[in-house]
């Protein structure tokens, strides 16, 4: 028996720092991060080593961003808030629709208050509200059920003549392809003859 190892690792106490430690630390990875691309999320592992990412670069991608936005925060800097990306070719539905594509300038936008699921449905027509009816399970509205009796003993005959009939349908499909397989040959062989003719 060979004895189990682990794999090397190191232990990190969960430890509570002060925010100057924090921002110490994170200011640190930051600057680092500006020359070793290998601490970059969005790295590029090649075999020749770690290379900064095509679209971030040395400066990074969204979360280093956003690591400098709580590393200022750690600071005590405020930043306003970004305005969230609007969807790829929306302006494109704007200009479609005959209004003009929104500018880069940033606008104050009024928050939307949430309009209820179930009134929006009525809105839209989507669901009627109220008494539904008499419901059934049929397709067309009058017509009759059909009759059904359960036979003691009929799933197994059922399951017995569906046996036969796959057998039947084997044999019929191993006959229909021997004799594709012998019509093919004949033709092979009549390439063949007028070939050497």
């Amino acid at each position: 028996m060979y004895a189990e190892t682990l794999a090397p690792h190191r232990h990190i106490s969960s430890q509570s720092i002060s925010i100057q430690e924090a921002s110490a630390i994170l200011d640190k990875y930051l600057a680092n991060s500006q020359t070793h691309p290998h601490l970059h999320p969005d790295a590029l592992i090649t075999p020749s080593g770690t290379s900064f990412s095509a679209q971030g670069g040395p400066t990074g991608g969204v979360v280093l961003h956003n690591l400098r936005r709580v590393a200022a925060g750690l600071r005590g800097d405020y930043l306003e808030p970004e305005p969230t990306p609007e969807p790829e070719g929306e302006d494109q539905d704007q200009q479609q629709n005959g209004r003009a594509p929104k500018s880069g300038k940033k606008t104050a936008v009024a928050p939307e208050e949430w309009q209820d699921m179930s009134e929006f449905e009525r809105e839209e027509g989507m669901i009627e509200v109220g008494e539904v009816g008499d419901r059934t399970n049929f397709v067309q509205e009058g017509g009759e059920a059909p009759e059904l009796e359960a036979v003691a003993g009929e799933g197994k005959k059922r399951a017995q003549e569906d046996e036969e009939d796959g057998k039947l349908d084997k044999a019929a499909r191993k006959k229909a392809k021997k004799a594709k397989d012998k019509e093919f040959r004949a033709q092979k062989e009549r390439s063949r003859a007028e070939k050497s003719a």
